[in-house]
């Protein structure tokens, strides 16, 4: 797909795909916001498999809508949702996940650094604090969970910076329960795997199995 178009965005290359949809590395003029007028960057593009599943698409445009409003340094920039293209256009993050650093360590036998351990804790923190507390446009708590907390979604950069990436499954707590269970089972806490109500809490238990994996170098057994 290298030298195609997404909207007017020059696709360079293929990130990664996953279930719902694909990541292209691309190139273009991003909106500007407030006085700023758009710029020329490098951009990564989420586009989904099927747009035609209404679902998908719900799950998009719910992800772009939650992360347009959070502003945090471990969150993802997005700049605009392609409605014809069923895409998203994002900051692009490079880096390696915790899930590789963890997997290098145990290969060669060195354990993560507690003081690292604990750096990546704060960040991951901090930012399931902002998600919860920052204001929707009504002026009242968003109570955004994430509900996909795990290694493979919490990357580290050259620069030293941990992102949380992939919210596409995130949800309003307000929002009710859900018959659906959805997430990674490994990682859920006790209501998530249940169908039940989530709220804050379901977060905070899936970052201690993921501060235990990186501390213990092994996973929490059931």
């Amino acid at each position: 797909m290298a030298g195609s178009y997404i909207g007017h965005y020059q696709v360079h290359e293929e990130l990664g795909a996953g279930h719902f949809g694909t990541v292209y590395l691309a190139e273009g003029e991003v909106p500007g916001r407030g006085p700023s007028g758009p710029r020329r960057r490098q951009v990564a593009i989420k586009v989904l498999r099927d747009p035609g599943d209404p679902d998908a698409m719900e799950t998009l445009v719910q992800e772009f809508d939650l992360l347009d409003q959070v502003k945090h340094r471990t969150i993802c920039k997005v700049y605009e949702f392609l409605e014809r293209e069923a895409a998203v256009v994002m900051e692009v993050v490079q880096g390696v996940t915790l899930r590789k650093v963890i997997e290098e360590c145990a290969r060669s036998g060195f354990p993560v650094m507690t003081e690292a351990a604990v750096e990546v804790g704060i960040e991951v923190a901090d930012c399931l604090y902002q998600a919860w507390a920052t204001p929707n446009r009504r002026g009242e708590p968003l109570n955004i969970v994430h509900r996909d907390l795990k290694p493979a979604n919490v990357m580290l950069t050259p620069e030293g910076e941990v992102k949380v990436l992939d919210f596409g499954l995130a949800r309003v707590a307000a929002e009710g329960s859900d018959d659906a269970v959805m997430g990674t089972p490994l990682y859920m806490a006790p209501e998530q795997a249940l169908g039940h109500n989530v709220d804050h809490r379901t977060d905070l238990f899936a970052l201690g199995l993921i501060l235990f994996e990186l501390l213990m170098g092994r996973r929490q057994r059931a």
